[in-house]
């Protein structure tokens, strides 16, 4: 196929749960219509009967019946005639965050991105990037940056959709060629976004997405990406 574009969050794929719902229920349908054997949902219930013979009573029956529900998918990307899905990568153990220097972004642009006096940052280090923790000068929590480097860009999907569920996010496309979400609960705001390979989320304890975008860019840029 030619023109394919990269798998990339968009407002149609915002709509995974329903396109999950009826895009499996149709695919399972054109199985039956083209194999002629009946699909999950139309497949005769087995009924276990047994009668009580000893009793003067009038026979008594008892009915059983057995249901089976598929695990639910994750859509990450749709395009006509096809459905990808993937999960996220997998979890790791991860080192304990220790006092550093953020090598992607500044504790002088976490402060003016945020709005807040920095106070001492941790680096967790993991590959490809460390992940860094920003604290206030009281020592709560301020921001946190990390990078994720996925085996696939159906993978690096997923992940951001783990961290910015669909459902419950808006859309997001900066920097540029970087696609996600954001979203803000009652403790913090999230941006997402990924390209290629790789994901980079933003959380900061301000409640507005526009931090964690400013973020993400400035570390898109400091590094290259």
């Amino acid at each position: 196929m030619t023109g394919a574009s990269a798998p990339r969050r968009s407002r149609v794929a915002r709509r995974r749960s329903v396109w999950l719902g009826l895009l499996t229920a149709g695919a399972l349908a054109g199985l039956a219509a083209c194999s002629g054997e009946p699909t999950m949902s139309a497949l005769p219930t087995e009924t276990a009967t047994t009668t009580d013979a000893s009793s003067t009573a009038p026979a008594s029956t008892t009915t059983t019946t057995s249901t089976t529900t598929p695990p639910p998918l994750t859509v990450t990307s749709t395009a006509p005639g096809t459905i990808v899905t993937a999960g996220p990568p997998a979890a790791t153990v991860t080192p304990p965050a220790v006092p550093g220097t953020c090598p992607y972004l500044s504790d002088e642009q976490a402060a003016d991105i945020n709005g807040q006096k920095t106070g001492q940052t941790s680096i967790i280090a993991v590959s490809p990037h460390p992940t860094c923790v920003f604290t206030r000068s009281d020592g709560g929590w301020l921001a946190t940056v990390q990078i994720i480097a996925a085996d696939t860009e159906q993978s690096a999907v997923a992940a951001v959709d783990q961290h910015v569920p669909i459902e419950q996010s808006d859309p997001a496309d900066q920097p540029a060629g970087w696609s996600g979400g954001s979203m803000v609960t009652d403790t913090k705001s999230v941006y997402a976004v990924s390209k290629g390979t790789v994901a980079i989320v933003a959380e900061s304890n301000q409640l507005q997405s526009i931090k964690g975008r400013q973020m993400v860019i400035a570390t898109v840029a400091a590094l290259g990406l």
